[in-house]
């Protein structure tokens, strides 16, 4: 028997039913896929010995400013971890623990386990699950090839061979390092993102090492260096410009702002113009125009109008800037260095300080706006930095001379060793000096864009920028800027 269904009688008798669960329908299924997409990767696992641990995970990098994404964890007491990263695509995840630290790569959708013994680090991590091939395999390389491998070719080799020697060393490590990588291939099958990602890296690294030899070995033998071998620019033309899409990952990024510099080197041996950016960089962007194409000039000149931006050069990059928006504003880096400088403006001198809410040391929430009616040094530094007694004695002459008329606040930043944070005699001299301790283990995530420390800014009275990214405590100077502040 045959049944035939009037569909149009059902839709008109259950026309609201049906758009109602067809509503229903997609936006749950919308939900899914956006959390799917968001929060499908998971990093569990153990640190031993057992204890309570911070631990810091860097991820998905974004290519060309290189500001990482980040999570602070903190394991139980057994040292347990458990945590979604919200990846987008597969990437290269750095883990960091007390003083250790270490690589994995991640795909969207692993489950990957790792116990962690921090005292046979890394040779005792252990890997189970989903992705665990991968890390693996970059534990055995790790052994094999690594800085402290019988293979790494740093300093001893660079120092030690001739240039024929090095090369024949360069290409043997080449040839072992695909060698190793065909045989984890054939006895357990690993992700072709992966396989294409190492196979980018041995490359890089490869042409890396020819073309840096003539200028290390000149340097550890005490001698003038020579102008950087041709490897390079051919390495260049047969692989990036061939393959643009390689441009999303960080190796071919460095290794494209190194083309240009030692192209520049190539091209003006007896001049160095690097003080003088008015110079330097149209001819930096000169080699873009007229040697590189497509995607690799849109993300040649996007690394150059980011630097840039940051030595605040308004007139060259508004310059460059317009002309690579007008070709490049489909490219992929566009996007990316619209929003740096969108960044970037709100930083400038007279604007209001970005806000910020943050813990002191007796657990309190500090704001930046506490303070509006006061000039406000603001210091981003490490107290593991070497320097911390030198920027301490700066602290102490301008505590010396200001009558406590200005809020000096610390910002601790990448705090992972709990001994440094209660040494005793640092926390009696913060108090001496009358300086407010805040802790904040990613600086990047306050609105400040720091992309070195330590850095200091100096607010007025009225929340205002007066200074940024420059003068740390014992600069010439500073106490007279202070002063200006105070009485104006």
């Amino acid at each position: 028997m045959t049944i035939f269904l009037d569909l149009s009688s059902v839709l008109k008798k259950n026309i609201f039913k049906f758009y109602f669960f067809c509503s229903i329908f997609i936006l749950c299924f919308g939900f899914s896929l956006k959390t799917y997409g968001q929060f499908s990767t998971i990093l569990e696992g153990k640190i031993s010995p057992a204890a309570s641990y911070k631990m810091i995970v860097e991820y998905q990098y974004h290519y060309l400013t290189y500001q990482p994404q980040r999570q602070l964890i903190t394991t139980n007491e057994k040292g347990e971890f458990d945590l979604n990263i919200p990846l987008k695509k597969s990437t290269w995840v750095i883990w960091k623990c007390k003083d250790k630290q270490g690589q994995i790569y991640l795909h969207v959708g692993d489950s990957l386990n790792m116990q962690v013994e921090l005292g046979a680090f890394p040779y005792g991590t252990k890997f189970s699950g989903l992705g665990a091939s991968e890390n693996i395999f970059l534990q055995k390389w790790e052994i094999e090839f690594g800085n402290t491998s019988k293979n790494a070719l740093y300093p001893q080799k660079y120092k030690s061979s001739n240039e024929k020697t090095f090369k024949n060393e360069v290409e043997k490590i080449r040839k072992n390092q695909f060698k190793l990588l065909e045989e984890a291939i054939g006895k357990k099958p690993l992700s072709d993102d992966f396989i294409l990602a190492m196979e980018q890296q041995i490359t890089y690294q490869n042409a890396n090492h020819l073309a840096e030899y003539s200028v290390l070995n000149a340097f550890l033998n005490d001698k003038s260096p020579q102008v950087l071998s041709e490897q390079y620019y051919s390495f260049f033309e047969k692989m990036i410009i061939q393959s643009p899409s390689a441009l999303n990952q960080a190796v071919y990024l460095r290794f494209l702002r190194n083309y240009l510099e030692f192209r520049y080197i190539q091209s003006h041996k007896e001049t160095s113009l690097k003080a003088y950016a008015d110079l330097y960089y149209p001819l930096l962007f000169q080699i873009t125009e007229k040697e590189l194409l497509g995607s690799v000039q849109a993300h040649a000149q996007a690394i150059l109008i980011i630097e840039l931006v940051k030595l605040k050069n308004d007139k060259l990059y508004k310059k460059y800037y317009k002309k690579y928006s007008i070709t490049h504003k489909e490219d992929k880096s566009f996007p990316i260095v619209e929003k740096f400088i969108e960044n970037a403006q709100k930083l400038k001198i007279g604007k209001i300080a970005p806000n910020f809410s943050l813990e002191n040391t007796a657990g309190k929430n500090v704001q930046l706006s506490d303070f509006r009616g006061k000039v406000v040094y603001l210091f981003f530094g490490s107290l593991e930095n070497n320097l911390t007694q030198n920027y301490l004695k700066g602290f102490q002459y301008l505590n010396n001379h200001l009558n406590n008329e200005v809020v000096f606040l610390w910002i601790q930043t990448a705090q992972l060793n709990s001994s440094i944070t209660k040494d005793k005699k640092i926390n009696a001299k913060f108090k001496q000096l009358n300086i407010i301790s805040l802790v904040c283990y990613f600086s990047d995530t306050l609105g400040y864009n720091l992309d070195k420390l330590p850095v200091a800014f100096l607010i007025d009275k009225n929340g205002k920028l007066a200074y940024s990214l420059t003068k740390l405590p014992s600069t010439d100077g500073l106490l007279e800027d202070i002063n200006y502040l105070l009485n104006k």
